[in-house]
């Protein structure tokens, strides 16, 4: 039995010997005498844009075998190892290094090592003209450098990506954008000296900080990579950056929240330096802060979603389109940072609903895409009742159904139990009932922060404000000139810092609101009152349906409710 054992042992050994010995090797294509290469790609993921450029990028030139035929078997390569050939440009090469590189007939190849390091090649769609392929190199702790072609800049972007970590973000090119100009939190800006004043300001005004906590604890969405701000001076080259109009541009958000990068526009528009200090602190309180937190938001629940991917290992057959919720719950979640965002929309919504603008339907409502700024409005009015009426575990199902994906009108079905044309009716039926009563308080909210602007003579505006004025009925009771109030010591401002150079809405003292245009005439107004006041200093009242008007030489004129008025020339 053992000399059988042994006869059999040595048989088997010949016939893979001669098996081994007998087969054909198979050249590299580029030549039979060509040098075998090999490669290093570093045992991490480099973490900047000039580390990634260093690189090597397998070609398939560089590596792919010249068979003479596609018969399937075993071959020897070209350096000795053992290449199987399925088809036709399908085959294996185990190579001398411990590498092993797999073609495919797609035109897909890869170069994988034993410790887990590797890299793929994935051709360009056939309908992309002129498009390069992606790129891919990975490494053993789940990290991977991934080049993908952008076809409207003819570039590639370079992304880190670590999805099971919360990490995804753009290798920034410091020779096309320059170097940092600020970090705050994981945010890292780009920008020219036109954004100096808004990044001045910016930590202490962009409450990212509460934005990062809040949506962590509340729907468990976190982004623990990079967050570069791509900071463009003109609306043009952003939109060339980006390859399309950004969302809600020329209206009240100029910016993009994606996965792999934020984009905010425009520089021109950011206020600089003039030297009148309070001409400079009233620019930056006009500056729409908030509306990064808006586009981070967008950012870290598109970078939670490829973590989702990635802990699955399931991906979208097809992209689901559901805008009403990607921009639907960064606008909600930027309302609850601030009042002039939450005024802003419920005042546009409340548009819509009187104007009869509001989807009749949910799928009307994805038909509508961004049309009258649906997705930020309704879609936030309809996020804000899952929330509140669903809790925040339908936030939560909702963000993952779709992005393992599930169909928006589905998702909604399942977590809910409801349609959603039904959740539709609902939210707006709520917010009608219990949100739009806010609007009374529209004006102090939404000039919340802003300049207060400073009366000349404030004892006697404050008392105006107190007392408002005492006046005859009738026009004929008036009997003396100082029965007229004096307009010019109550209503005439400290315009002289912003004259000439601002026009819009300051805050008044108390319950007062103020008003200037450029040409230098301005209006303090409050409940039930008005007082303009004109170049010249010509002033004119109006109040409980009586009028004073008031020229700069002194003159007076007094107009009753009953339409009589008097007039005195001078005191």
């Amino acid at each position: 039995m053992k000399r059988f054992l042994l006869t059999t042992s040595i048989l088997l050994l010949s016939s893979f010997v001669y098996s081994d010995a007998e087969r054909k090797p198979v050249p590299l294509k580029r030549g039979s005498s060509a040098e075998v290469l090999y490669f290093d790609f570093g045992e991490t993921a480099p973490k900047s844009f000039f580390q990634s450029e260093k690189l090597q990028e397998p070609k398939l030139e560089d590596l792919k075998l010249g068979f003479l035929d596609a018969a399937p078997g075993y071959y020897a390569g070209p350096d000795g190892g053992e290449v199987y050939q399925w088809a036709k440009n399908h085959y294996q090469w185990k190579r001398a290094d411990g590498s092993v590189f797999t073609e495919w007939p797609s035109g897909i190849f890869k170069l994988d090592f034993p410790t887990g390091i590797g890299f793929v090649y994935a051709p360009a769609p056939p309908n992309c003209n002129g498009c390069s392929p992606t790129l891919v190199w990975n490494y053993p702790d789940h990290t991977k450098i991934t080049k993908y072609w952008i076809a409207n800049r003819k570039e590639y972007d370079t992304i880190f990506q670590k999805p099971i970590d919360f990490q995804n973000f753009l290798l920034v090119n410091e020779s096309k954008f320059g170097k940092p100009k600020l970090e705050v939190e994981n945010l890292v800006f780009y920008g020219s000296e036109k954004w100096n004043e808004f990044l001045r300001v910016f930590g202490d005004e962009g409450k990212t900080t509460f934005l990062f906590t809040y949506l962590q604890y509340e729907f468990g969405l976190t982004n623990r990579g990079k967050v570069p701000v791509l900071l463009f001076d003109e609306y043009q080259s952003a939109k060339e950056y980006v390859g399309f109009d950004l969302p809600g541009a020329n209206q009240t958000e100029l910016g993009l929240g994606g996965k792999d990068a934020i984009v905010l526009c425009c520089g021109d528009q950011m206020p600089e330096k003039t030297g009148n200090p309070k001409f400079d602190a009233d620019s930056l309180r006009r500056v729409n802060f908030s509306m990064v937190l808006q586009k981070l938001t967008r950012n870290i629940e598109q970078v939670s979603c490829l973590k989702a991917i990635a802990e699955t290992g399931k991906s979208p057959t097809e992209e689901i389109v559901d805008p009403w919720f990607e921009e639907g719950f960064p606008s909600y979640v930027e309302s609850r940072f601030s009042d002039r965002k939450k005024i802003w929309m419920y005042s546009e919504t409340e548009k819509l609903i009187r104007e009869n603008k509001v989807p009749k339907s949910f799928k009307s409502l994805l038909d509508a895409k961004y049309k009258d700024n649906l997705p930020y409005l309704i879609g936030a009015i309809l996020v804000k009742h899952l929330h509140e009426v669903y809790g925040k575990e339908s936030i939560i199902s909702y963000q993952r159904e779709t992005c393992l994906g599930l169909d928006s009108i589905l998702a909604l079905q399942k977590i809910t139990g409801k349609s959603p044309d039904t959740l539709l009716k609902d939210s707006i039926k709520k917010f009608e009932t219990d949100d739009i009563g806010l609007l009374k308080y529209a004006k102090p909210l939404s000039l919340m922060g802003m300049t207060v602007m400073e009366p000349k003579f404030p004892n006697e505006f404050n008392g105006f404000l107190e007392k408002g004025f005492s006046l005859k009925e009738s026009a004929k009771e008036v009997k003396s000139y100082d029965e007229i109030p004096n307009l010019s010591r109550i209503f005439t401002a400290n315009v002289e810092d912003f004259s000439g150079k601002r026009e819009g809405d300051f805050l008044g003292p108390g319950r007062s609101y103020f008003y200037l245009w450029k040409k230098g005439n301005y209006r303090w107004y409050g409940e039930g009152w008005e007082a303009n006041v004109f170049p010249g200093n010509q002033i004119v009242y109006r109040g409980s349906n009586f009028t004073i008007v008031e020229w700069e030489n002194g003159k007076k004129q007094y107009v009753a409710p009953n339409g009589d008025s008097v007039i005195f020339q001078n005191k």
